[in-house]
């Protein structure tokens, strides 16, 4: 069941950061107020099979990155929540956001769902070449071998397969990376 709300979860992802679309400029659109910004955000949280587009969460702005990155941190909410606001964190693409989404890849006590949305976050909120920086120690110093494992996969996308390699070497179970290495080899 894990894997199969970490996937739907993944699938929600953003690519990878990129500029808002330019907005047409003969609609004049008014910002969001605090109150819509709240209920926007709660509408997204509690959708099932309903995608969030990352320009919708992009749409939330500064202050709804703020109001996500509390909520991405609330021990209280459950894990698919918090794992959907990591998501809406990434696609906000906020850089201010980079130090609760690598916090919540390094904890131990926040639910893997979260940590996993956390790593594969990262690369929204941090310019491409601190990526390998940000998620190495995770990748070296993680007890979880999936949060490894997720934070091999990334690197392998921005291009440090070396330090795929390296940990690939370290590890007890050789499959625990193999995905990873795989998309090394493909580059």
């Amino acid at each position: 069941m894990t894997s199969i709300l970490v996937a739907s979860l993944l699938c929600a992802l953003p690519a990878k950061r990129g500029a808002a679309p330019a907005s047409d400029p003969s609609v004049e659109q008014q910002p969001l107020g605090d109150e819509e910004i709240r209920e926007r955000i709660d509408t997204f949280l509690r959708t099932i099979d309903t995608p969030i587009s990352p320009e919708q969460w992009r749409a939330l702005g500064p202050r709804g990155a703020a109001i996500l990155e509390g909520m991405a941190q609330d021990a209280n909410l459950l894990p698919s929540r918090r794992a959907k606001a990591v998501v809406g964190l990434s696609a906000i693409g906020a850089s201010s956001s980079s130090g609760v989404l690598l916090s919540l890849a390094r904890s131990a006590q926040a639910p893997l769902t979260v940590r996993l949305m956390a790593v594969h976050g990262v690369p929204g909120v941090l310019a491409s070449s601190q990526v390998p920086a940000a998620l190495q120690p995770i990748l070296e110093s993680s007890e979880d071998g999936g949060v490894r494992a997720a934070a091999a996969e990334v690197l392998s996308r921005h291009g440090a397969c070396g330090l795929v390699r390296a940990q690939a070497r370290r590890e007890r179970d050789a499959l625990t990376l193999q995905r990873a290495l795989q998309m090394c080899d493909n580059r």
